[in-house]
């Protein structure tokens, strides 16, 4: 499963990811053999229409917060009457910024603390050590919104709130800088007085949808903050689950060595590839929800989300722009019985191969997901290709969940719309659809016109006819019509 904006708002994630209407739980199929059935919706939530509309007017990957209020610079702390004083100068604002910048870089705990009081100074203290753990080639913050303008009537006591972007890139992980969002409360006593900041949290976000500002990250929830570096992955858990950690992250490297060795053996120079991954692993449900996600519903189902994570443009207009990603943030809840289970290598190989497939092709992805299936990256390709990742080093489970979710279904004949709750089948049986769509193509035309097709489809998903002709040489009819053939030999 991977996470966004699904149209409808926060919690409106299908079982299995497909970006649907909420309308109720998931049953899931019964399980295959070797499997718990548990964490069926390990798969995906592509960014939907909802948050595509405030990226158009707010600019949720960039800045046109920041651009629309300061004109591309740091937000006026002017006055508005002749009889105001400023109080809080925009230069003090990028100050704290820049300084916030700078400690963090070097490792300056007691400079980086410094504007921080009570309760904030506490949080942010742990923050700045958890923050030091990751191996950053770009961290900075920058101004998003200012509420409230820097100045009073009697010069003093003067308090404003700033969406503030902590924009970053980790090193192999991100091909893009990417950002979570904060507001600060900055506070000054008097002109002469330092400015503080007094209260930090999430910032209320684009129409104060939570989960459009992907707060809280891990070096937020956890007060101290166990990471592990392989050569693939960044492993991420709090201190007191590094044991876990310790022994899950062996499978989530090979996992990620499995799906890299198959997409470079497939195909070849694609721009914005990751080389690496972040997976956070969360046994208590409520943190799990939480992170990247503010206080969204749970659906009680997903056992792991890739979280796509747009890039940090401060240029970005909503207009003209292409939103772009900068890569993913993998999350997986160990308290579910793929990674408790006397199975849980095969359960954690295959939620770890399924989700950083999903964050390997993220970058690809223009924003270009939504319900209408002429102009948006179809969602039988989206979950298709994860699934197929994940089965092309189990079979055997591919093959047992396929009969599993097929079992009792009537078949349409029709490939997997947009919606999978509100397609003809259930959502499980969408999924292994999907699936055995790309194994189709795979077969029909060798793997590495499927990973073709799958590419160029992220990129150009109003194209699709044109690019089954290229993979199998069949137009969208025609394909459909073949594929739901085999479909019915294989069950």
């Amino acid at each position: 499963m991977s996470y966004s904006t699904p149209p409808g708002g926060p919690g409106s994630a299908g079982p299995y990811g497909a970006p649907v209407q909420q309308q109720g739980w998931y049953q899931p199929s019964p399980p295959p053999p070797g499997s718990s059935g548990e964490g069926k919706g390990l798969k995906r939530v592509v960014i939907g229409l909802v948050v595509l509309a405030v990226v158009a007017v707010l600019g949720v990957g960039g800045l046109a917060l920041y651009t629309a209020v300061g004109g591309g610079s740091l937000p006026g702390a002017q006055g508005g009457g002749d009889e105001e004083q400023q109080i809080l100068s925009s230069d003090e604002i990028e100050t704290l910024l820049n300084g916030r910048t700078t400690a963090l870089k070097s490792g300056d705990e007691e400079e980086f603390l410094k504007p921080f009081v009570g309760a904030a100074k506490d949080k942010q203290r742990k923050i700045f050590k958890n923050l030091r753990k990751v191996p950053f080639a770009e961290s900075k913050y920058m101004v998003l919104k200012q509420t409230g303008d820097g100045s009073d009537e009697w010069g003093s006591d003067v308090a404003l709130a700033l969406d503030v972007a902590f924009v970053h890139q980790i090193k192999g992980v991100d091909v893009r800088p990417v950002s979570e969002w904060y507001r600060w409360t900055v506070e000054k006593e008097s002109e002469s007085a330092e400015p503080r900041i007094s209260e930090v949290g999430g910032s209320p976000g684009a129409s104060a949808m939570g989960n459009a500002v992907y707060y809280p990250a891990p070096w937020d929830l956890y007060n101290d903050m166990y990471v592990k570096r392989q050569a693939h992955t960044i492993t991420i858990s709090a201190k007191k689950n590094s044991a876990d950690a310790d022994r899950f992250a062996p499978i989530v490297e090979a996992s990620a060595k499995k799906d890299l060795d198959l997409w470079r053996s497939n195909i070849s120079s694609v721009p914005n590839t990751p080389e690496g991954f972040l997976v956070v692993l969360e046994p208590d449900r409520k943190t799990y929800i939480k992170l990247y996600n503010g206080n969204s519903f749970d659906v009680g189902w997903d056992a792991g989300q890739s979280v796509p994570m747009p890039a940090f443009n401060a240029g970005y207009s909503g207009d003209n722009d292409e939103l772009q990603y900068g890569g993913a943030r993998i999350k997986m809840d160990t308290s579910t019985s793929r990674f408790t289970s006397s199975t849980w290598q095969r359960g954690a190989g295959d939620i770890s191969r399924h989700e950083i497939a999903h964050a390997l092709i993220q970058p690809q992805d223009p924003g270009a997901y939504g319900q209408n299936e002429k102009t948006s990256i179809r969602a039988w390709v989206v979950e298709g290709f994860a699934e197929y990742v994940s089965y092309r080093f189990d079979r055997a489970l591919g093959d047992a969940s396929v009969r599993a979710d097929l079992a009792g279904e009537e078949f349409s004949g029709e490939l997997p719309g947009q919606d999978f709750e509100l397609a003809n089948s259930t959502v499980g049986a969408n999924y292994s659809l999907s699936y055995l769509a790309m194994r189709f193509i795979a077969e029909k035309g060798g793997e590495e016109a499927l990973f073709e097709f799958v590419v160029d489809h992220y990129r150009h998903p109003t194209k699709l006819d044109q690019q089954l002709q290229q993979a199998v040489g069949m137009n969208e009819v025609e394909f459909e019509t073949a594929w739901a053939q085999y479909v019915r030999s294989s069950i």
